[in-house]
């Protein structure tokens, strides 16, 4: 595959997709810059939450094995109709285009922007030297920040920071900003710079891993929190009028027309720091503004289209969201909303015929089991460890079709609902697997002795890399910074370009 192929179709100015199917473990050790993991094991729901347009222009990342081939197959099931593959390949290093990492297209932008702003940072050491009187804030979401952080830090998450800049100010003391690493500080930060916060501020250099690395222990259960919800809604105003960004009120009575009137668009529910994606009314996605500008590359899957972010209360969360999606080249409004959104519950499966294989009751699972029957689970690795059939093995349908050849012998197929598994059993029957039938995953139909627990070596749905950086390994840590630091020089040059122009606008 060339090396361009993310720069040439962004630089036609249309929209698409570029979708990397492989599993999370492959995909983060090395992936062109640019795409969006879909990995097949959750291509189904994952598609058409990202892609609910079956006429959009989806481009396929092809690495030549029976995996991505599933993946064509299953995007065609779906109804997909504009489907283009491309012949993929790894290359020899990393550079020009091809990354390792998470949130690849955030975490370069975030250091692009500390090279920009030229931020004052402060490291663990010049803090307890010099900066004692500063009070540290922790810029994560509260839950994250809950996890664990820097003794006496705070919680005032980037996407209420406008809203609270008075009460930051009136603090008197400088506002220190950290994160576990360093993305969301420097965001944090040069949100206060473009909002004219007229306190001092810096950022805690490397965050909670950096003073881990200088040999301090961190807190964890932390219930200190600054943020407030909702207060002062001017500031929120005057900074995003100052920015030239859209913004309007939306009764909810009016919210099927608006949507309707916007069909083309992204839509986003930022209004809840909890939320991780949980779908609402009318497509509206329900996601934190904080994690929806570190995760584009995971939330984010069109490009060229444009954003609309959703938000009741004060508005901070979305015209803090808004002002970095722009600066990242998206184009974004804002509608705040009258009433807050609900949840709805979603089927995971898009085609609601009936499978055409057998839904196996517990009994049934046990005797095919019982007689040397394959039980093959194909939930996550995660769901797969914390409860399991004694005797089944897990499975990743990615890694089953390119390492192992189908067997004659039938299997039966665990899955999470019996649509995923149903999915599975398509994909599998299609290169040869005999299927015994479906079985959803209920623990409490089954007796104790049959449920297991267990761990798994690295499993390919999930990241090996840096893995131990908030678990105590220090190298993982170091690791981690330098590769954050290094991203700039190894992304597309078109898109690091367009980055400092649009930077450089809105410094102006």
């Amino acid at each position: 595959m060339s090396q361009t192929i993310f720069t040439s179709l962004y630089e036609r100015g249309e929209p698409f997709a570029l979708i990397d199917t492989r599993e999370r473990r492959e995909q983060v050790n090395g992936h062109w810059f640019g795409s969006t993991h879909v990995p097949l094991s959750a291509l189904t729901s994952t598609i058409i939450r990202l892609v609910p347009d079956r006429h959009f222009p989806i481009h396929l990342l092809d690495w030549q094995n029976h995996a991505s081939d599933a993946a064509a197959q299953q995007l065609s099931q779906l109804g997909y109709q504009k489907v283009t593959r491309h012949r993929t390949s790894t290359p020899d290093n990393f550079g020009q285009g091809f990354v390792q990492g998470e949130y690849v297209w955030s975490k370069a932008f975030g250091e692009v922007v500390a090279h920009t702003c030229a931020l004052p940072e402060i490291t663990p050491a010049d803090y307890l030297a010099h900066h004692r009187d500063a009070r540290l804030f922790d810029v994560r979401p509260t839950a994250e920040y809950a996890q664990f952080t820097i003794p006496a830090s705070q919680s005032l998450p980037n996407s209420l920071l406008l809203a609270n800049m008075e009460a930051l100010e009136q603090t008197g003391a400088m506002a220190l900003l950290h994160c576990a690493g360093r993305t969301r500080s420097i965001i944090g930060a040069c949100t206060l710079k473009a909002a004219g916060y007229r306190g001092p501020y810096a950022i805690f250099k490397g965050g909670t891993q950096a003073w881990q690395l200088d040999g301090f222990e961190r807190e964890f259960n932390a219930t200190r929190l600054f943020a407030k919800e909702t207060d002062q809604v001017k500031p929120v105003k005057d900074f995003l009028t100052k920015w030239h960004i859209h913004h309007q009120p939306l009764e909810s009575a009016d919210l099927a027309d608006f949507v309707n009137t916007n069909a083309d668009a992204l839509l986003f529910d930022v209004s809840d720091d909890a939320a991780t994606g949980q779908p609402a009314q009318h497509n509206i996605v329900k996601i934190s503004g904080t994690n929806l500008v570190q995760q584009t590359d995971r939330s984010i899957a069109r490009y060229h289209v444009p954003v609309i972010l959703f938000d009741h209360g004060s508005g901070s969360r979305a015209a803090f969201a808004a002002y970095w999606l722009t600066a990242m080249g998206f184009t974004v409004s804002v509608a705040d909303l009258s009433d807050r959104l609900a949840n709805i519950e979603t089927e995971s499966r898009a085609v609601h015929n009936p499978p055409q294989y057998r839904a196996l009751t517990t009994t049934q699972l046990l005797q095919h089991r019982d007689a040397g029957g394959r039980v093959l689970d194909f939930r996550s690795s995660q769901e797969f460890t914390s409860a399991h059939l004694a005797g089944s093995q897990w499975a990743n349908i990615s890694e089953l079709l390119t390492g192992e050849k189908a067997t004659p012998e039938p299997v039966a197929v665990t899955g999470h609902s019996i649509a995923q598994a149903s999915d599975t059993a398509d994909l599998l029957d299609s290169y040869g697997w005999q299927i015994a039938g479906l079985y959803h995953w209920q623990a409490e139909a089954l007796k104790q002795g049959d449920v297991q627990t267990g761990n798994l070596a690295t499993p390919i749905d999930e990241c090996a890399l840096f893995a131990g950086r908030h678990h105590g390994n220090m190298q993982d840590s170091r690791d981690y910074l330098a590769w954050e630091e290094a991203l700039p020089e190894q992304i597309d040059a078109h898109i690091r370009n367009q980055w400092h122009h649009l930077l450089d606008r809105n410094q102006a």
